[in-house]
């Protein structure tokens, strides 16, 4: 007899001999449940995602559709408890990742606090369904979960919890190097990291600026930039100092390009031994020369060595480097190799760090796994008090800044800024000189880039003019102060991308697609961005002068305080959008729909709106004499104090509308609609109205004696 399983009176039958269902169903089943919760997640707000999360997957409610209940239903009958885990985990990992690129990190925070607390709450499921209750309690025990709350210690504040939050970039890198895990999860990890090494950089960056400026107040140095390390700010500042005062004496990059070349045509026995020397060399602590001479150069000689005779090649120098790197750090991927037990009780991190750069200075290709070394080091070491392993925080703390002084696009430069006389002129007194950090440009000057995907590429100051990007998918990627003058971004994707600052005087971003893009500062002069889409993009104080925007998507986006004179936005999508304080001055805004848009304090004047809904926008204070809005849409609009002084009124909706203190002199308002309309507070000397447009006798004295002059007909002009 077929059985039945019951979930909150949805039935579902399975095979009569209790074997579970097809592969493929279950397949289904999943997938509908994924649909279910992408849909919801792009349409409704988080409460609303979270309140039917956790209805299918913790209480056993149907607030969810019927179809998505089944669907789990399905898989418990087939009774797999890892088809349960890689669900309810994909599941995770599709909210997340849609909350992180909308920067709603309280969501994810809630989502990961619920599933924890889960724990210990008691659904009011069907008795038959326990077993869907210990899934959930094994899931939550498990190491699933515990990559899950990587994601929301990497949004806390930097010193908050557990010292091994403060370098969640590396323990994310073994999620998405692992191809196994579901593509949101890896995705989302790859983008993580990225804005962790991002923020790390640009707050050192900063703070250094800040903290060795003696001209800066404390209270200011203090108040705006943190200290992104756990090193005091004196003991941090001369650190930095040591690290680019190093350089001052032999590049690191400049010896590594060297032994690149040097190396390029020699056999494997013979780079080994040059490799070693390389490692070593600018090394002055004499007992860590002595342990790499013994430990490493054995282990070398041993590395494959059916290869010694052979010449070079990019796979052997990769491979190469991941040994030595595991030779460094961790041997077994879990525990600290014998070479960094002995190098770290020298009690000289730099001289471990700076080996490492060297590596990564020689073949960028093995970062990853560099980085996935030091996070199976901090899993083995986080299982130990913090005041044990201080000196291995001091190590990722040391190995963090100078990666971010050597790899990222931030150079350090040394300044002297007063003379000083030394007893020994070969040490350099610091406090003689400052550090000035700077971006650093990349020049890709018109570079065919079409169709490229360089997601979360760092460009910031790049010089990318005359560049072809058409098509490239450039989401998440940091063009902050980039050079992007009369660059073809045409149905470009840069979704979340940094443009601050940027420079894209006519560029052409027709078709592209910009969901909360951040442009503020950007200089768009002339830009194209002809049926772009700028849903929810940050346009504050920028230059748009002249832009072309027809048909353009601005929906609830943010344009404050830029210049729009002269813009062409017709037909444009403007609902929500903010422009207080904004200069669309002779903008044609023809056939625009600005439903519920804040236009406050801008300057209108001479602007085209015809045919405009401006339904419930809010136009107090804003300018717009000599507009034209005829045939306009203004039914709920807030023109309190407007200057509407010889505009072009007629025909124009004007029902519910506030015009307390507003200046209508010299208006055509033949054939508008002024029902419920307080006018009569306005100011209306010269202001032109029609007889016959259903306003009373009565009424229309009063608006005489205010200055109207009541027209009999309509003239044509």
């Amino acid at each position: 007899m077929a059985g039945r399983i019951l979930l909150n009176n949805s039935q579902l039958s399975f095979d009569a001999d209790g074997n579970g269902l097809d592969p493929i169903v279950i397949q289904q089943a999943q997938e509908l449940i994924y649909d279910f919760f992408i849909n919801t997640v792009n349409q409704s707000p988080s409460e609303t995602v979270l309140l039917e999360f956790k209805a299918l997957f913790i209480d056993g409610e149907e607030l969810v559709n019927s179809n998505v209940v089944q669907a789990l239903g399905k898989i418990i009958v087939n009774q797999e408890e890892q088809v349960f885990v890689n669900t309810i985990k994909r599941t995770c990992y599709i909210l997340i990742n849609n909350w992180s690129s909308k920067r709603n990190y309280q969501a994810i925070q809630t989502l990961i606090e619920s599933l924890g607390e889960s724990i210990n709450h008691q659904p009011k499921l069907a008795q038959n369904l326990n077993l869907l209750r210990s899934w959930l309690k094994n899931f939550i025990n498990s190491e699933d979960y515990q990559e899950i709350k990587l994601f929301a210690s990497a949004y806390n504040t930097r010193n908050y919890g557990y010292w091994s939050h403060r370098f969640t970039s590396y323990l994310l890198v073994p999620q998405y190097l692992n191809t196994s895990n579901p593509i949101e999860q890896r995705e989302l990890a790859r983008k993580t990291v990225k804005q962790i090494k991002e923020r790390f950089n640009f707050d050192l960056a900063m703070y250094t600026v800040r903290c060795d400026s003696p001209s800066l107040e404390e209270e200011s140095r203090k108040e705006k930039y943190i200290n992104p390390t756990g090193i005091e700010e004196d003991g941090l500042i001369n650190l930095i100092k040591q690290i680019v005062a190093k350089n001052l004496l032999f590049s690191y990059t400049n010896y590594a390009n060297i032994f690149i070349q040097q190396t390029k045509n020699i056999n494997y026995n013979d780079f080994k031994q040059n490799l070693q020397k390389y490692l070593v060399f600018s090394i002055k602590n004499e007992n860590i020369i002595e342990v790499f001479n013994t430990s490493l150069s054995q282990k070398l000689e041993e590395l494959y060595q059916s290869y010694d005779q052979e010449k070079l090649s990019v796979d052997l120098l990769i491979r190469t480097c991941r040994r030595v790197i595991e030779f460094l750090l961790t041997e077994d991927n879990h525990e600290p190799s014998q070479l960094f037990i002995l190098l770290a009780n020298q009690n000289s991190p730099l001289d471990i760090v700076i080996p490492l750069l060297k590596i990564i200075l020689i073949c960028k290709y093995v970062r990853n796994h560099l980085d996935a070394c030091l996070a199976q080091l901090i899993r083995y070491y986080e299982n130990y008090p913090e005041d044990e392993c201080q000196w291995f925080i001091n190590f990722l703390e040391v190995f963090n800044i100078v990666f971010a002084i050597y790899t990222e696009n931030v150079q350090y430069s040394l300044v002297k800024v007063k003379d000083a006389n030394p007893d020994n002129k070969k040490i350099i007194d610091f406090d003689s000189y400052r550090i000035f950090p700077q971006l650093k440009g990349v020049d890709l000057q018109d570079a065919d880039l079409s169709g490229a995907d360089i997601r979360g590429t760092n460009l910031s100051d790049a010089d990318l003019r005359g560049a072809n990007l058409s098509s490239a998918n450039l989401s998440d990627a940091n063009l902050s102060l980039a050079k992007l003058k009369r660059a073809n971004l045409s149905n470009a994707i840069l979704n979340s991308t940094k443009l601050t600052v940027a420079h894209l005087q006519n560029a052409d971003l027709s078709g592209a697609s910009l969901w909360d893009a951040d442009l503020r500062r950007a200089q768009l002069h002339q830009v194209n961005f002809s049926g772009a889409s700028l849903i929810a993009a940050q346009l504050s104080n920028t230059n748009l002068r002249q832009a072309n925007l027809r048909n353009a998507n601005l929906k609830s986006a943010n344009l404050s305080r830029s210049n729009l004179r002269e813009t062409i936005l017709r037909h444009a999508d403007l609902r929500g959008a903010k422009f207080t304080n904004a200069c669309l001055s002779k903008a044609d805004l023809s056939k625009v729909n600005l439903t519920d848009a804040d236009l406050s304090q801008t300057e209108l004047q001479g602007a085209n709106l015809k045919g405009a809904n401006l339904n419930g926008a809010q136009l107090s204070g804003a300018n717009l004499s000599r507009a034209n809005l005829n045939s306009a849409n203004l039914s709920r609009a807030d023109l309190s104090g407007a200057n509407l002084s010889n505009t072009d009124l007629s025909y124009t909706l004007l029902r519910h509308v506030n015009l307390t203190d507003a200046d209508l002199r010299n208006a055509n308002l033949v054939g508008a609609n002024l029902f419920n309309t307080n006018i009569e507070q306005a100011k209306l000397d010269g202001a032109r109205i029609l007889r016959h447009s259903g306003i009373s006798e009565k009424r229309l004295l009063a608006l005489q004696q205010h200055g109207a002059i009541i027209q009999e007909q309509v003239f044509q002009v």
